[in-house]
């Protein structure tokens, strides 16, 4: 496991970490030719580095692909319409935890991602607005969109 990958399983609880699928009420993101290795964190589940009572993503996804460039990506899945504030700040809790994780030294791309059923027009036009932007590490990154049952690996080479 590289160096990256073993901090941050050594930093999370085993319970919410997830193998395989993503799926959060019936919105599923296909992992086919994501980066790996990885990890995923589920925010939800026992063991989240996220307290329950604050508004956070879905997933935090950590990996290297074979040409050892390394990931780190906050998802929030919703399966119905999105709605850009809730969805900027979600994603944003999912940064600014997956801070402590990783070192700002360290060479990452950075993706927010919002995977939903549909996206209304003018909540995609807030969406792009730069004050929407999720910070990382001093880094701004615009939310990337995706549909449910898209590929990951679209998203995060976007």
């Amino acid at each position: 496991m590289t160096t990256l990958l073993g901090r941050v399983r050594n930093m999370i609880d085993t319970d919410c970490l997830v193998k395989g699928r993503l799926n959060k009420d019936g919105c599923k993101v296909v992992m086919t030719n994501a980066p790996a290795p990885r990890l995923i964190v589920d925010f939800d589940k026992p063991g989240s580095p996220l307290a329950e009572d604050v508004a956070r993503c879905d997933y935090l996804l950590v990996a290297e692909d074979e040409h050892t460039h390394s990931w780190v990506a906050v998802l929030e899945l919703k399966r119905g319409k999105l709605h850009a504030e809730q969805v900027v700040r979600q994603l944003q809790a999912g940064a600014s935890a997956a801070e402590k994780f990783v070192s700002q030294e360290q060479k990452i791309a950075f993706r927010p991602i919002a995977a939903s059923g549909s996206t209304a027009k003018h909540e995609r036009a807030k969406l792009r607005q730069k004050a929407n932007a999720i910070t990382f590490h001093r880094n701004k990154e615009p939310v990337r969109l995706m549909s449910c049952g898209a590929r990951l690996a679209q998203a995060l080479r976007s």
